[in-house]
């Protein structure tokens, strides 16, 4: 592990490197980034997804959909942008002032990676918390009493990252063997609902093509991918620790999950559920507990406590002034679009940040790997247009692919076209 010394605030560490080069000293053992990893991919929104593949693919293409973009995740993103980082040293902001600038790589990497998804990540998972607790009391009011009620615990949730708290210890210790047996107990149901014959000769509502399963599978996790940088900054620059990073970090918990998700919404699916990404009615169709739906409750709080946090810090470091005002703002906005009804979306929503995200992971990438020559040349200018006018194009390009992946469609057209550009801006 680290060599923090024994007493000193970890805390504390990383606000005093959060701008400069980790030493070698301060490094860690590659497992510190895979249990982050394993920490955000053991999630609700992973049974989310996995339900949603199962709306336009078979059981059998929705696991080959979901293994795919878990490799295309980690060999086109996790690898080289965490091989960056552990190269520098430094932050994702700081590596993409190379490519966008000092105000552009804000733009890109605060503003469209982060603030953005997490806002409306934090609308997704406000929006199940409280359909969860719904699902199990009364609430009066109906509609506009949802809406009050939702409103009331956006802000709520707010609070721990308003006062700092970015995450809550006591629920993350205990939310990956509670989500585990939400699953195994939620599979259990599913097969005595279905069976396995049935789950296995499955037909979806909508057939659609195995890329489009590929690039949903990719929109769930893109974001903490492009930002893996953050977190193997503080390990060995080594390529087999990061190797072995990620392969702990994305597949395992992704895997089973989504496999049990898939089960789930598969079998809820046979019982008149249309939405089989909606993790409530999913478990409500299936006669769950409303215990497990507390549990789901909780569980959603302290996924709401890191977006929040992500984003009121990103929406800071873009305009300046105070982070707490931004987290609740952030909090305000989630909780709006989760009265009304972001998870309906939530399929869009994914293809989306797929379409987004990967143009300026590519434009990153290829300003290290190819321009620069694996060595940090942080732009002078406020915003360098070569890095933006390519992630424009790409992006755009990307939104109306509809013969290939979007996600790499945008990776590649943003990586060839920054490389091209760069070099004849260079030349002037």
């Amino acid at each position: 592990m680290g060599e923090v010394k024994k007493g000193e605030s970890m805390v504390r560490v990383e606000e005093e490197y959060a701008e400069k080069v980790i030493p070698s000293n301060k490094r860690r053992h590659w497992f510190y980034v895979g249990s982050v990893y394993f920490g955000m991919t053991a999630v609700i929104v992973v049974c989310m997804t996995a339900g949603g593949l199962m709306h336009g693919l078979s059981f059998v293409n929705s696991i080959m959909a979901m293994v795919a973009g878990l490799a295309i995740l980690f060999v086109l993103f996790f690898f080289p942008l965490g091989k960056m980082g552990a190269e520098v040293g430094l932050n994702t902001y700081l590596l993409g002032e190379c490519a966008f600038g000092t105000f552009g790589s804000k733009l890109a990497t605060a503003l469209v990676v982060t603030a953005l998804p997490s806002i409306a990540w934090y609308g997704i998972e406000t929006e199940i918390a409280v359909k969860a607790l719904a699902s199990v009391v009364a609430i009066p009011g109906g509609k506009i009493g949802i809406g009050i009620l939702t409103l009331l615990f956006g802000i709520l949730f707010a609070i721990p990252p308003m006062i700092g708290i970015t995450s809550m210890a006591w629920i993350n210790w205990i939310g990956i063997p509670v989500m585990a047996t939400i699953i195994v107990y939620g599979v259990k149901l599913g097969l005595s609902v279905a069976g396995l014959e049935a789950i296995l000769s499955f037909v979806p509502a909508e057939n659609l093509s195995l890329m489009w399963g590929v690039n949903i599978q990719i929109g769930a996790l893109i974001v903490g991918c492009c930002f893996v940088a953050d977190y193997t900054r503080w390990i060995k620059n080594e390529n087999r620790d990061i190797f072995f990073a990620g392969l702990f970090g994305l597949f395992p918990a992704s895997i089973l999950l989504g496999i049990g998700g898939m089960v789930m919404a598969l079998s809820s699916a046979k019982l008149g559920v249309e939405q089989t990404w909606n993790i409530v009615d999913v478990m409500v169709k299936l006669g769950m507990p409303g215990l497990a739906l507390i549990l789901i409750f909780m569980l959603q709080w302290t996924t709401c406590i890191t977006a929040a946090y992500s984003s009121g810090l990103a929406l800071k470091k873009l305009f300046g002034g105070s982070r707490v005002f931004y987290t609740l703002l952030s909090a305000i906005i989630g909780s709006v679009l989760a009265i009304t009804g972001i998870v309906s979306y939530f399929l869009s929503f994914l293809g989306l940040i797929a379409v987004l995200i990967p143009p300026i992971a590519g434009v990153i990438i290829t300003e290290y790997y190819f321009v620069s020559h694996r060595k940090f040349k942080p732009k002078s200018e406020s915003i360098y247009l070569p890095g933006i006018i390519s992630i424009v194009i790409g992006g755009i390009i990307a939104y109306f692919d509809t013969i290939f992946i979007p996600a790499l469609t945008g990776l590649l057209l943003s990586s060839l076209i920054y490389y091209y550009i760069s070099n004849i801006y260079i030349k002037k």
